[in-house]
């Protein structure tokens, strides 16, 4: 016997025998049929047959489809326990979102451990052909605002589509624009095209838009309106401010309405209110966008100018306009050494304080009125002196009878001295003369300057007129005008003339520097 045939069997029969084969289950997936198709959309049920024909049980068997698709989603089963030739019947589901169209090789796998059972099917998409079209456009624009319409044409399949894309516009005029196009698409994307309509006017618009792709032809047809509202305004100055206020029909406010005041953009607020405020007199330009409607106006801010008299005891304020014209129901307010007084000018633009009640001495006027910008002026005042007069006093006495025996004494009156009246009365007339022709003769000239404006006054006495009125400055202004004449800027100086002025005649000159 041959040597090593013999150490084998010893070392078989030293040994027990050893199984070469494990018992363990073995999976078995069957399916109806291995062929299935479906367009984007549909979904697909796979009955699915696990059979174990292994010698264990199974546990914990998870059925599943194995294949990565763009545009598939799948579904999974499991079984917790198969007996050995025992079988159970799952189901799984293949949903076809947007996959392209195409047959794509699937597998579907029972896995148990580490155990991998499979079994090939084949999923065939079908091609679909669809689009959709829309019209991005809102239903009503208010006028003056640019308006921008999108048009879309969205795939819906699932190859490239190719055709034609066209659009009209049209007005209750007519047609305003057109345009067609020749173009492809790829599956679920889209093509886009915005027509832009720059401020179009007030009425209906329409919009057509038309495809055709695969035979297939679709049409969409939106409108749009354009309108205004009916919108009013009001501009004024009060208490030193320009309001602006713009309403509805309702006359409700209405914001976010453009106003432009001295080249400044201002909104309306919730109210409809725009507020600016003024420190100097003039011509104020206003422009609002009323829904596109440009419209102006001017608010004309005057100015309160002071002159002061004094009557003995009394102080008489005249407040006029930059014209010249008598304000009333301006407020007056006096501050003197010893108080304040308060006053309202009266239907001529005058107003009375009373020095013994303010005092004398410097003595600051304001004038105040919720129309005009107001003014403040300072003068010193002095106490009036008046002119002592002489009294001569007669006392009378009842003389006593006296008997006179011899003489009697004879009482020299006293020489009246009259040079001092004399004086007196001398320079009474040469000071009433002066004031007197001052008065009547001599025109009054008032000059002052507030910030950046620069007031002249000139007053015609009134006795006579002026004529031939001429008035020069040397002063560097950027404007100037009068209530009367002419003015004429010349370099660095301002010039203003006036052919007549008659008795008692005011004018006033405004600078602004």
């Amino acid at each position: 016997m041959n040597r090593w045939v013999a150490i084998v069997l010893i070392f078989i029969l030293a040994f027990p025998v050893i199984p070469l084969v494990k018992a363990q289950p073995i999976i078995v997936i069957s399916v109806p049929q291995e062929y299935f198709e479906g367009k984007p959309g549909d979904t697909i049920k796979i009955p699915v047959t696990v059979r174990n024909a292994g010698n264990e049980t199974a546990y914990n068997i998870t059925i599943y489809i194995s294949g990565l698709v763009k545009g598939l989603q799948y579904t999974m089963a499991a079984i917790s326990k198969l007996d050995p030739n025992q079988n159970a019947t799952v189901e799984l589901t293949i949903y076809i979102k947007d996959a392209k169209s195409g047959t794509y090789d699937l597998k579907i796998v029972g896995r148990v451990g580490s155990l991998l059972f499979e079994k090939p099917i084949k999923v065939r998409v079908l091609t679909v052909i669809d689009y959709k079209l829309d019209i991005q456009v809102e239903d009503k624009y208010l006028y003056g605002n640019d308006i921008e319409a999108t048009l879309v044409v969205r795939s819906l399949s699932n190859v490239v589509i190719v055709g034609t894309i066209s659009y009209e516009l049209y007005s209750e005029e007519g047609l305003l624009k057109k345009n067609s196009w020749v173009t492809y698409i790829n599956p679920q994307e889209k093509w886009g095209y915005t027509v832009f309509l720059p401020k179009p006017k007030v009425g209906k618009y329409t919009i057509i838009l038309r495809a055709e792709f695969g035979g297939i032809t679709k049409t969409l047809t939106r409108s749009f309106l354009v309108y205004r509202r009916n919108l009013t305004y009001e501009a004024y100055f009060k208490n030193g401010i320009i309001y602006v206020r713009v309403v509805d029909k309702e006359d409700n406010g209405v914001k976010d309405i453009s106003v432009e005041i001295k080249g400044m953009l201002f909104k309306t607020d919730s109210y409809g209110f725009v507020k600016y405020e003024i420190k100097e007199p003039g011509v104020y330009k206003i422009k609002l966008n009323l829904d596109g409607k440009i419209v102006e106006t001017f608010v004309e801010v005057k100015k309160i100018f002071i002159d002061l008299e004094q009557k003995n005891e009394t102080l008489i304020v005249h407040v006029k306009d930059d014209t010249g014209k008598e304000i009333s129901n301006v407020g007056i307010e006096a501050i003197g050494p010893s108080g304040k007084a308060y006053a309202v000018t009266d239907e001529n633009g005058q107003a009375k304080i009373s020095l013994n009640e303010i005092g004398y001495g410097l003595i600051t006027i304001k004038a105040e009125s919720s129309k005009y910008i107001g003014s403040e002026v300072s003068i010193n005042i002095e106490k009036p002196k008046y002119e002592k007069k002489s009294t001569t006093t007669i006392i009378i006495t009842t003389p006593t009878p006296v008997q006179i025996n011899e003489t009697s004494t004879q009482v020299e009156q006293p020489k009246k001295d009259y040079d001092y009246l004399l004086i007196i009365l001398l320079l009474s007339a040469v000071l009433f003369g002066i004031t007197s022709y001052a008065a009547f003769f001599m025109p009054i000239k008032l000059e002052e300057q507030l910030d950046k404006y620069y007031f002249v006054k000139v007053k015609a006495p009134k006795l006579r007129g002026i004529k031939n009125f001429k008035y020069e400055r040397v002063i560097n202004a950027v404007d100037a005008r009068a209530t009367k004449g002419k003015v004429s800027i010349d370099g660095n100086k301002v010039v203003w003339e006036i052919e007549e002025l008659e008795p008692e005649e005011e004018a006033f000159l405004q600078v602004l520097l």
